[in-house]
């Protein structure tokens, strides 16, 4: 039984933010209700631009002509063709701002699962960045066999795949309520737009405006203020962060509590929040954004030496027994990035694409530096991850947290040092502005930690830099830009001597 268009249940549901959608409908008997809810969908939503693609075995149960009329135009077959000058799969990729697949049958739900594109319609699944709804159709006992477990598991592993629970229905063989049917499509539409408010595209952590979520695949933040004055950070792993947050029930943690407020800058060490992380610190703005939008300002010197001081500090406090074994998270990816075990595979290219244009010469060299970074024996508890975005600025009171815990781990001094120096060289290659001042920043992060990077300054910054390219590329979904221009900044900074 499926309710009416203009039920009162399907009333409020809100309108999906998107303007054309792709409908495949697969070969399950549940096909018979699709011209009655593309009627629906076109009183509900006369916006929306809706194509059809039907397998073959779909049209078992409904005709080709019966859904066009509900469409206004041609019903596409899953068929590869053979006169067709263009690659249907691509266009379908490419037009689609969703795709939704109602009915799916078993045997689409495994074939996309598997990752096999034997049809154009699988293959513009496999391909889109699209959110791809599927609304499975299963016969009596599926829902329980090993098969469903395994493909379900493996598609909701996927950050652009939305699996909508079917619900009981009538089977045509057994004539009992013992099958697994799509519920009413405005369900799954709603699931649909549900999953677009939360994947939005967002802006780079550094450069959103407070008061607002933003991140990439790595990492999501947000920044709302507090009734009694400052922000309360939350940050998380995003969907493809290949690691959690370092734990804070190790003694390292405990260790962290009793560093103080140096030059203005307290470290602000997170509460658990489920996967997550709470900072309550005193402003909404980091270093980062105010660099991004200001330049080099003055009034960052004295958060910078603060910091300096402050990783000094951290530094001084011996790794105990219970600390983090090896590099910190950040570190642990970009080994294996350089050494060729990309886990995403447009990092992968990237790495590709990079090594070609810098020259085996100044790849080795920097492989050279990661591994002398990686083996030297002399270690202190690392930051890890001492970022300008993690750097909280009040710039009405001067005070400064810094966000930590999420990457500690253990690493010589130099290295959370470098981090910080290498987001200072990137960002002045980036906004550009007086180079005296971007100088007079790094000058106070040295003067507060006491020491500089020595001869070989630029080794952990170029490092940190390849790091930022590997990033971009497998955790910002709509970077659409090749490398040449890190190339060839990366090239000027291994040559320096």
């Amino acid at each position: 039984m499926i309710a009416e268009p203009y039920d009162e249940a399907y009333a409020e549901l809100p309108t999906p933010d998107i303007r054309r959608l792709l409908v495949v409908v697969t070969g399950s008997a549940y096909a018979w209700s699709t011209p009655y809810w593309l009627e629906w969908l076109r009183m509900h939503c006369p916006e929306l631009e809706v194509r059809v693609v039907m397998t073959r075995s779909a049209e078992r149960f409904v005709t080709r002509q019966a859904v066009a009329a509900r469409v206004g135009g041609a019903v596409a077959a899953d068929v590869w063709p053979e006169d067709e000058s263009t690659a249907r799969h691509v266009e379908w990729a490419e037009w689609a701002e969703a795709v939704l697949v109602y009915p799916a049958t078993l045997h689409f739900m495994a074939r996309l699962a598997l990752g096999l594109a034997d049809s154009p319609a699988l293959l513009a699944a496999q391909s889109t960045r699209a959110p791809v709804a599927l609304a499975p159709a299963l016969p009596p006992g599926a829902l329980e066999g090993e098969a469903v477990r395994r493909h379900w598991a493996a598609l909701a592993a996927r950050p652009n795949v939305v699996l909508v629970p079917p619900v009981p229905g009538r089977s045509l063989t057994t004539g009992r309520e013992d099958a697994w049917v799509p519920p009413p499509l405005p369900e799954a539409l709603r699931l649909l737009v549900e999953h677009l408010d939360r994947t939005a595209p967002a802006l780079p952590a550094d450069a959103a405006e407070p008061g607002t979520e933003f991140g990439t695949g790595l990492l999501r933040t947000s920044v709302h203020p507090l009734p009694s004055g400052g922000a309360r950070w939350r940050r998380t792993p995003g969907p493809l962060a290949p690691a959690p947050f370092a734990p804070t029930d190790a003694e390292p943690y405990g260790l962290l509590r009793g560093v103080g407020d140096l030059g203005g800058v307290r470290p602000a060490l997170g509460v658990p929040h489920g996967p997550a992380r709470l900072y309550d610190v005193g402003a909404e703005v980091s270093a980062a954004h105010v660099l991004l939008h200001e330049g080099p300002v003055a009034d960052l010197e004295k958060p910078l030496h603060g910091l300096g001081r402050l990783l000094n500090a951290v530094h001084g406090l011996r790794p105990p027994a219970g600390a983090p074994a090896g590099p910190p998270r950040g570190w642990r990816r970009l080994g294996d990035w350089l050494a060729g075990r990309a886990v995403s595979p447009r990092a992968a290219c990237a790495q590709a694409q990079l090594r070609r244009g810098l020259g085996e010469e100044r790849w080795a060299k920097a492989l050279a530096w990661y591994e002398r970074t990686v083996t030297d024996p002399d270690v202190t508890l690392a930051h890890g991850s001492p970022g300008l975005g993690s750097l909280v600025v009040d710039r009405a009171t001067g005070g400064t947290d810094l966000l930590t815990g999420e990457d500690l781990g253990t690493a010589p001094w130099y290295v959370d040092l470098g981090w910080v120096v290498g987001e200072l060289v990137e960002l002045q290659w980036q906004v550009g502005g007086d180079k005296g001042a971007w100088q007079s920043l790094t000058d106070a992060l040295f003067e507060g930690y006491g020491r500089d990077l020595g001869p070989e300054w630029n080794a952990v910054p170029v490092l940190r830099i390849l790091l930022h390219v590997h990033d971009i590329a497998a955790y910002l979904d709509d970077f659409e830009h090749g490398f040449t221009h890190y190339r060839d900044f990366l090239r000027f900074l291994i040559d320096l001597q």
